[in-house]
C-alpha cells in the first residue's frame, strides 16, 4: 500500500528551484498520492501545472484560506476560485476555516467566507479541508449546522483531547490530519498523547503541510511530501503497531474522503 499526503503545498515558491524533483522524490519514496490545497486565486495556476505534469499523483482543491481573504475584494476572489476549471476534478473545498491567532479583528468576514464555502461543498458534494487556529469553539458552532451534510479533515490537528472528543462525538464524518507536529519533543507532546491514547487510527490521515512543519529528524528544514513517512513511523511507535498498518489504514481513509 502506498503513502498518501493529504496536504502539501508543492506549488509554493519554496519549491521554485526544484519543484519537479521534490514531487518525484515523494513518488519514489512511496508517496503516490498528494492533495494540493488551494489557498487563494494565486494558487490556481501552480496547482494546475502540477496536476497536468503529474496527473496520477497530484490532485487539486478549490478554496480561500482565511489568511488570504482580501476584505475589499473577497467576492471577486471567491468567484475567480470557484469558477476555475482544472484539467481534472477538484477533490475537496479547502483550505478553508477560521484563524483567530493572527486575524481576530476579521472574524465576521472569515465566518461569512467559511459558511459560503461550506455551502459550495454541500452543493458540489465535496469534502472540506479545515484550517483552524485558536478557533475550535467558533468552528464547531458553525459546523453544527452542517454535521449531516459535510465531511472532511481537520487539517494539522493539534488541539487537546476535549476538542478531539467533540469531533469524534459530534462530527462523525470528519478525520484528523496529523503531520509533523506529532514528532516534536516538547510542543508536540500533548498531540502525541492524544494520538496514542484517544484517536482511532480509522480517523487519522497523514499530511505534511509542506513546506512547513517538517517532522523530526528534519525539523527546521523545508518540509516536503517524502517526509510523510516520518509521521507514519511516529504514529506506529505511539500506538505500538507496525508501520504498514498505519500506512494501509490512513491511505484507505484518505481514499474514502477524496474518492480517489
Amino acid at each position: 500500500m502506498y503513502l498518501f499526503d493529504t496536504h502539501t503545498h508543492f506549488f509554493d515558491e519554496a519549491f521554485n528551484e526544484d519543484r519537479d524533483e521534490a514531487v518525484l522524490r515523494a513518488v519514489l519514496s512511496g508517496v503516490e498520492k498528494m492533495v494540493l490545497p488551494c489557498c487563494s486565486e494565486k494558487s490556481l495556476s501552480g496547482i494546475e501545472e502540477l496536476c497536468k505534469k503529474f496527473p496520477e499523483n497530484c490532485f487539486p482543491t478549490l478554496g480561500l484560506h482565511p489568511e488570504d481573504i482580501d476584505i475589499k475584494n473577497v467576492d471577486n476572489q471567491l468567484k475567480e476560485i470557484f469558477d476555475f476549471k482544472f484539467s481534472k476534478p477538484a477533490v475537496a473545498v479547502g483550505e478553508i476555516g477560521i484563524d483567530l491567532h493572527y486575524m481576530k479583528d476579521t472574524f465576521e468576514i472569515q465566518k461569512k467566507v467559511f459558511e459560503y464555502q461550506l455551502n459550495i461543498a454541500v452543493k458540489r458534494n465535496l469534502p472540506v479541508i479545515i484550517h483552524c487556529r485558536e478557533a475550535y469553539k467558533e468552528i464547531f458552532e458553525i459546523l453544527d449546522g452542517y454535521k449531516d451534510s459535510v465531511k472532511g479533515i481537520f487539517h494539522c490537528f493539534s488541539s487537546d483531547k476535549k476538542d478531539a472528543e467533540k469531533i469524534l462525538n459530534d462530527f462523525k464524518n470528519f478525520y484528523f490530519g496529523i503531520g509533523g507536529v506529532v514528532t516534536f519533543k516538547n510542543s508536540g507532546k500533548e498531540l502525541a498523547e492524544t494520538v496514542r491514547d484517544f484517536l482511532p487510527l480509522e480517523k487519522i490521515v497523514l499530511e505534511t503541510d509542506s513546506p512547513y512543519l517538517a517532522p523530526v529528524p528534519n525539523r527546521g528544514k523545508r518540509n516536503e511530501s517524502s517526509f510523510v513517512r516520518f509521521v507514519a513511523e511516529k504514529i506506529a511507535e505511539l500506538k505500538n503497531i507496525d508501520i504498514q498498518t498505519v500506512i494501509e489504514t490512513t491511505t484507505l481513509n484518505a481514499e474514502n474522503i477524496f474518492k480517489i
